[in-house]
């Protein structure tokens, strides 16, 4: 197997690599360090799911036995655990481990299920039951902001988009459904939201890390909002027009910033709205199938090529 340990000890002689770099390039060659980050990262992510699935059962099994009151003090005693240990890292200045960042995560969704929880059992909302989400968007933020946490803010946007009745599975797009429509308009108006929010926060100079949480979430709840449309005939073409127009701002953004995530959702998002469209209007079936291969083809070619160009201007 070749190594690369030669020509990184002559860039490093000619001045062109630094010697930590160097040195840390020519261990991972020999297999002496690698980095693990993304699969704890992975495996953290796991643990926090199967908890949640462990109180859902949890839940759903003992609730007779426990009553309704005492399984909400206790979800709500471990939410609070999980919030006082980031709070005293915080207080501490101290900066807070990847497993303390899923560990408050853990309280974030512990909390959205005990409020949803008691909001099922008591109503205390009555027929304003959903606002319950939009108390839940801010209770996050306000949490996201005070213990610098991407994970809690991406939490709070899920409720906020919640609250705005974005719903729908992505096989209902192939399916002409009122109320997907519906959820379209919901979800672009939500990601209006997110885009106000994010300029406020960009003009008080707020951090990079959660203007790009913002950017993201609005960048895909609008691309989602435009392919609901495109899938009802009565807004199909407005769809189509937004669902453009979004795209050639996501590339655009992308290629200037070097971003390839937003390439990436400007070519796809846009291949999937084509394909939306053409199963709608093309009667035989065939016909769209060819039509959307070729569609999914030539998006394929166009990422490439645009992935070769942002490749090659970073060199």
């Amino acid at each position: 197997m070749h190594s690369l340990e030669p020509e990184y000890r002559e860039l490093n002689a000619a001045g062109l690599l630094e010697a930590s770099a160097a040195s840390r390039a020519i261990a991972l060659e020999r297999g002496e360090i690698f980095s693990v980050f993304e699969e704890i990262r992975l495996a953290l992510y796991a643990a926090v799911a199967a908890i949640m699935a462990g109180v859902g059962l949890l839940v759903k099994d003992n609730l007779d036995r426990i009553g309704p009151l005492t399984l909400t003090m206790v979800l709500a005693l471990a939410a609070a655990g999980c919030y006082g240990i980031a709070i005293r890292t915080r207080l501490r200045r101290e900066t807070r481990s990847i497993g303390g960042d899923y560990l408050l995560l853990l309280g974030a969704l512990l909390l959205s299920a005990d409020v949803g929880y008691a909001e099922s059992q008591f109503h205390w909302l009555g027929s304003q039951w959903s606002w319950y989400l939009l108390i839940l968007a801010v209770l996050h933020a306000v949490a996201a902001y005070a213990l610098d946490s991407r994970l809690v803010l991406s939490v709070s946007l899920t409720s906020l988009a919640g609250w705005f009745g974005v719903e729908g599975p992505m096989q209902n797009l192939l399916q002409a459904n009122d109320p997907l429509r519906n959820s379209g308009f919901n979800a672009l108006a939500c990601a209006s939201t997110l885009f106000i929010w994010r300029e406020l926060h960009r003009r008080l100079l707020g951090t990079l890390e959660f203007k790009e949480v913002l950017e993201h979430f609005a960048a895909n709840l609008g691309f989602w909002g435009a392919l609901a449309l495109c899938s009802s005939a009565n807004t199909r073409l407005v769809g189509l027009v937004i669902l453009i127009l979004l795209a050639f701002a996501s590339v655009r953004k992308g290629l200037q910033n070097s971003e390839e995530l937003f390439v990436i959702y400007g070519i796809v998002y846009g291949a999937i709205g084509l394909c939306v469209v053409e199963a709608h209007i093309l009667a035989d079936k065939l016909s769209a199938a060819m039509l959307e291969l070729a569609t999914v083809t030539a998006a394929v070619i166009v990422l490439w090529r645009f992935r070769h160009r942002m490749k090659a201007a970073a060199e």
